[in-house]
């Protein structure tokens, strides 16, 4: 914060569980500090089964908003007390927004996800392989399914719950469901991780290293400006690949718009990001 904390300052943040990982924090923080705004964003790990008492608080406190990430995005539909036309869609809140008592749920993600493919300059892809079936997964799968002529193919541990996801955003004739255990076989030209694997050094690949080596693009959701593993493969076999941080700065620009009425400067958010992934945290 640019002064002291104080009477005055009020606290927003970020909803999810086991989250010591994440960076919003860090680049919301600084773009309170870059408009001089008396907030504080802070990480708050919360237990699936406290979620509905714990919602609560965000009126209790006058909260402005949150983010919400994993497990409990699509959960906290249910618990609000209206949704975007887009969020219904996907079944999955990224962000809430506190206007006088009501709570409403958005999805920034699409958007962010969005701009993650811009930066990739993918050029017509034939196909593409989204790896998991949790929030991020629909936004990319809804945004993917925009797209025309693309073969798109969406694997994940629990096959019923990527069929579930495939039936509720009403692409059952574009996206075919493939096993876990049979995704050593796909080739794709775009290849999407929609699931927390990367997050830890020591985690294993989403997928396995022939599924990269066919890959064009990769799109790791996983936020590590250091880089992941996925990542890493992907160079040495020649694919452009990124990780999530800019996903993360525009669904996190998108949030803030939402909450406060104006938009950060994408750089502010991209220098506290680099700042983090310098001191390792």
């Amino acid at each position: 914060m640019n002064g002291p904390i104080d009477g005055k300052t009020r606290i927003l943040g970020v909803l999810g569980e086991s989250i010591d990982y994440t960076a919003s924090p860090a680049i919301q923080n600084a773009a309170l500090d870059h408009f001089k705004m008396n907030y504080l964003y802070l990480a708050f790990s919360i237990e699936s089964k406290r979620l509905g008492a714990w919602i609560e608080t965000v009126r209790d406190m006058n909260m402005p908003g949150l983010n919400v990430t994993i497990p409990h995005k699509e959960t906290i539909v249910k618990l609000l007390d209206e949704v975007s036309p887009l969020a219904e869609k996907l079944g999955a809140v990224n962000t809430v927004v506190h206007r006088e008592g009501i709570l409403r749920g958005e999805n920034t993600d699409c958007f962010g996800f969005e701009q993650l493919l811009q930066s990739l300059s993918i050029r017509s892809p034939r196909s593409a392989l989204v790896i998991g079936a949790g929030g991020a997964s629909r936004a990319a799968i809804h945004t993917l399914s925009q797209r025309e002529e693309m073969s798109i193919r969406l694997t994940c541990r629990k096959p019923t719950r990527g069929k579930r996801l495939v039936s509720a955003l009403g692409v059952e004739q574009s996206v075919e469901v493939v096993p876990w255990d049979k995704r050593a076989g796909i080739e794709a030209d775009l290849l999407v991780n929609a699931t927390p694997l990367g997050q830890k050094a020591r985690d294993p690949l989403p997928v396995p290293p022939q599924v990269v080596r066919h890959a064009k693009w990769i799109a790791d959701l996983v936020v590590r400006p250091q880089g992941t593993k996925l990542v890493s493969l992907g160079r040495s076999y020649g694919a452009e690949a990124r990780d999530g941080s800019t996903m993360l700065v525009e669904q996190g620009r998108e949030s803030f718009q939402l909450w406060f009425g104006k938009r950060p400067p994408a750089a502010v958010m991209e220098e506290a990001l680099k700042r983090v992934a310098r001191d390792g945290r």
